[in-house]
């Protein structure tokens, strides 16, 4: 499957993905299809001059299987433990997977003191080593360091970690590839009236009233971390795009006209 490089990518330079867990680890264990599907698009982008980046869920759920704690609740320090287990599983996967495709990968753990501006030499250094590694041909992988990161355990997300990410690297587009195929007004599966919302401009008073009401369905399945994501790559001038990622080939299936959500800054 091609991507069609005029109806997206052109004049883009750099992408960011943001990945679920459930694309990286499902009930069988590591999708490793989906994830060499996503390696050869992005082979294909680099052929095109275009630089990826890749933000990754997916360490506690690797540290779940591997350490056989099935889905049984567990503490912060079982979580940490998890993820300390299965970030380095999660780190080998891409490398394995995107080293058959002659792609080079980097490991990038952040903090929220690396991730804020006000902290001018730990959010600099964070900034000109993602820098160097697309420089020098080399696709960052990156996730929240969990083991030491207590609140992203607890509150946190990965959506506003790849908005955050597109800033950082001056991004063209966050592509947030998600268990959903983009922006409604209610939840479509208890809605029949729910209206689909294709293009997003700016966030209005009434897309705001959804992120922040908690009796809104929407935001008990992830909504809310996604609209405050489209608020900041707006604001940064990045495009966004939200869609059902857990087919092989999301960036072929997109150029194809699949159904999803556009945020696009004015």
């Amino acid at each position: 499957m091609k991507i069609k490089q005029e109806d997206i990518f052109k004049r883009c330079k750099i992408v960011v993905f943001k990945l679920g867990s459930s694309l990286v680890y499902g009930e069988d264990g590591a999708r490793t299809d989906w994830i060499d599907s996503l390696a050869e698009e992005c082979k294909e982008l680099i052929s095109l001059g275009i630089k990826p980046v890749i933000v990754s869920s997916g360490a506690i759920a690797l540290g779940r299987g591997i350490l056989n704690l099935g889905n049984k609740p567990l503490s912060l320090a079982q979580k940490q433990a998890a993820s300390a287990v299965g970030q380095v599983s999660l780190s080998s996967l891409f490398q394995t997977i995107f080293n058959i495709k002659k792609i080079k990968v980097a490991q990038v753990l952040l903090t929220r003191y690396t991730t804020d501006p006000k902290n001018k030499e730990g959010y600099q250094n964070a900034v000109n080593t993602m820098s160097v590694l697309l420089d020098m041909g080399v696709v960052p992988v990156i996730n929240e360091n969990d083991v030491v990161a207590t609140e992203e355990i607890k509150f946190g997300d990965n959506d506003r970690l790849g908005a955050i990410v597109a800033r950082m690297t001056g991004a063209d587009i966050l592509f947030l590839f998600s268990d959903i195929d983009g922006l409604y007004d209610k939840d479509p599966k208890t809605n029949k009236d729910a209206k689909f919302i294709p293009l997003i401009t700016e966030i209005t008073p009434e897309i705001e009233a959804m992120a922040e009401s908690s009796k809104n369905p929407l935001a008990s399945g992830g909504m809310v971390t996604k609209i405050m994501a489209g608020k900041m790559c707006l604001e940064a001038g990045c495009k966004m795009v939200i869609m059902h990622g857990k087919a092989q080939y999301p960036l072929a299936r997109l150029s194809a006209g699949e159904k999803c959500t556009w945020f696009v800054p004015k």
